[in-house]
């Protein structure tokens, strides 16, 4: 394992204002566009970065350090998704390349999910991280880990999971989402508090941040924020990593997770403090917010309330505090891309940047939490740059997080020892016109202790309630071209074209014309819910034609053979070709409106 000095421990010789100084003083190789070195020839590096509770819409308008120096130097995935929106399941996807039906972490509470079942199980060992320190990288995290990491009495903080040779984790991330007072594993030893948590009965941080933190604090006070600190850990880990030798780095931000300290939403950096206090919630109600008419949705969103005028109010702080939170993520991702120039590794390095799950913000009147399946909890931003991809590039082909695992091995020219249900992405990656059938799933196996408060406004006002928090359901699903299918163990099921209805207002699921597509999809599903490796991977036949297009199919097959008959003779009369393109599984003219989940817990549909 290689021993950072001290330079690379949370009690580090310099301030972070004076490193960063320094860092600033070796910035000129960027871009000035020297000859390759010998760096060039070796290996690939990466930086994966990797937020939490991050929608899609925080993306765009709010990060312009990570749309330009990752999105508009390399490639975006317009279409990425996570199988499972929930953290522990997402995060092991992402390390093992593995659907949760099979690395078999389900949820994010101790001791079957989280950190301890995480341990318990093949997935602790056999990853990302172990499989690329065998192939000779130095691997290194930074920031949150799973769920219940220093919980007691699962849990005492202090352990290093495997395969790492540089650890840096934030102990009880999940139990206190705290931005400042919070520990930190380094290397198996406890650090901390820093800064000063406060106190539960206030919900108040003790003490904040001076607003010239990091670079020009003008108090002698540390500069403790989280974000700030785990961005100068990581840089440090960079510049300390031998230049002979690649490294695989994860960075987990907290942010822009909930916290449980006044106003509603994670505490954002103090100079980043009430930048977005006049930003609207993401969406309005011709894009889902409050959805009013509901018909068409399971049982437990039509039975929901509308919402109130203080939930609107209180999950509007929310989602500005998010906004304003992400913006120390922005210029991390600048300060890390910096930093691999200051190292002479950019120009060989990938880097990733990703969100594990997404957030409710009254779509569909659902406020909080993810957990299900529909567009803002699972689809996701994922940007990438690096040797090979071309600056600006943007692919619409079907990823998912069972694919960053299998994409970075054969980047690495190293192998895995578990099967992987992902697929490699860097065809796409170096040919963004790329496009396959290979489906994605979505699967959910949560409990209703899996559900966390999160800062929401429940928990920080006596007199405010969600109408309806994300709750834990069980589903399947599938996405495969421009259709999304979801079936519920209650029978019920929903199906949408993405493509013409991006925000899921008006599902296809009884309308007849769609009957065979829905048909085609449930089937597909199925099949996924118990694949395993290559077959997980494997794409789909053509999809099933509406009706109405397999009618018209028909009639123009059936005026061409009376043409050819007419000319020719011989052929009149004979029956027309049956295909999966024409009839679709059930066959175009079935009238039957019933789906039956077959996976476990389900019931026949009424």
């Amino acid at each position: 394992m290689h021993a950072p000095s001290e330079t690379h421990l949370l009690r580090c010789r310099l301030p972070l204002v004076a490193f960063m100084l320094v860092l600033l003083c070796t910035l000129a190789t960027i871009g000035s566009g020297k000859p390759a070195t010998a760096r060039d020839s070796q290996a690939p590096s990466f930086v994966v970065i990797q937020t939490d509770d991050q929608t899609l819409d925080l993306l765009y308008g709010t990060m312009p350090y990570v749309l330009e120096l990752i999105g508009q130097r390399g490639m975006t995935l317009r279409n990425y998704y996570v199988s499972y929106p929930l953290c522990c399941p997402s995060r092991v996807s992402l390390l093992t390349g593995r659907y949760a039906h099979n690395h078999m972490v389900r949820g994010n509470v101790q001791p079957n999910g989280g950190f301890t079942g995480f341990l318990s199980r093949a997935a602790a060992s056999h990853n990302l991280a172990a499989w690329l320190r065998r192939a000779g990288y130095r691997t290194i995290h930074v920031g949150k880990v799973l769920n219940g990491y220093g919980d007691p009495p699962y849990d005492d903080g202090t352990r290093v999971p495997p395969g790492w040779d540089a650890w840096y984790g934030v102990i009880r991330a999940d139990t206190t989402h705290l931005y400042y007072g919070y520990q930190v594993n380094v290397n198996g030893q406890l650090q901390g508090p820093f800064g000063d948590p406060g106190s539960w009965e206030t919900r108040e941080y003790g003490v904040r941040d001076d607003p010239g933190c990091p670079l020009m604090p003008l108090t002698p006070t540390p500069c403790n924020y989280l974000t700030d600190r785990l961005t100068s850990i990581a840089a440090e880990e960079i510049l300390a990593t031998p230049g002979d030798r690649p490294l695989y780095l994860q960075l987990d931000y907290t942010a822009p997770h909930g916290d449980f300290r006044r106003p509603a939403g994670p505490e954002p950096a103090a100079r980043h403090y009430d930048t977005f206090n006049s930003a609207p919630l993401p969406h309005d109600r011709s894009e889902g917010f409050d959805e009013r008419r509901v018909r068409d949705k399971p049982r437990f969103i039509r039975e929901a309330p509308r919402l109130t005028a203080e939930e609107t109010r209180s999950y509007g702080v929310y989602y500005q505090k998010q906004l304003e939170a992400v913006r120390s993520v922005d210029e991390g991702v600048m300060w890390i891309i910096r930093t691999l120039g200051a190292a002479h590794r950019l120009r060989n390095t990938y880097v990733i940047f990703l969100s594990d799950n997404g957030y409710f913000f009254g779509e569909h009147r659902l406020l909080g939490g993810k957990f299900l399946a529909y567009e803002p909890a699972t689809h996701l931003p994922f940007l990438i740059r690096g040797p090979g991809i071309r600056p600006g590039s943007v692919s619409d082909e079907l990823s998912a997080n069972i694919d960053i695992a299998p994409t970075l091995l054969e980047l690495a020219g190293a192998r895995g020892d578990r099967s992987i249900d992902g697929r490699s992405l860097v065809p796409y990656l170096r040919d963004p016109e790329l496009r396959t059938r290979r489906p994605i799933l979505f699967e959910s196996f949560v409990q209703s202790n899996d559900v966390e408060a999160q800062g929401t406004a429940s928990s920080l006002r006596d007199d405010a309630s969600a109408s309806l928090l994300a709750p834990p359901k069980d589903y399947a699903g599938i996405r495969l071209g421009s259709y999304k299918y979801i079936a519920w163990p209650s029978g019920e099921t929903e199906l949408y074209n993405l493509v013409r209805d991006p925000h899921e207002l008006n599902s296809l699921h009884r309308v007849p014309n769609f009957y065979p597509i829905r048909n085609f999809l449930h089937r597909q599903m199925l099949r996924l819910t118990r694949c395993d490796g290559a077959r997980c991977r494997k794409t789909t036949p053509k999809l099933s034609l509406t009706r109405n297009k397999a009618r018209r199919l028909r009639k123009k097959r059936q005026r061409q053979r009376e043409r050819e008959g007419g000319r020719g003779g011989g052929r009149r009369g004979r029956k027309p070709p049956v295909g999966p393109g024409v009839t679709g599984v059930l066959g175009a003219g079935t009238s039957s409106t019933r789906v039956t989940p077959s996976y476990p817990g389900a019931s026949p549909a009424p």
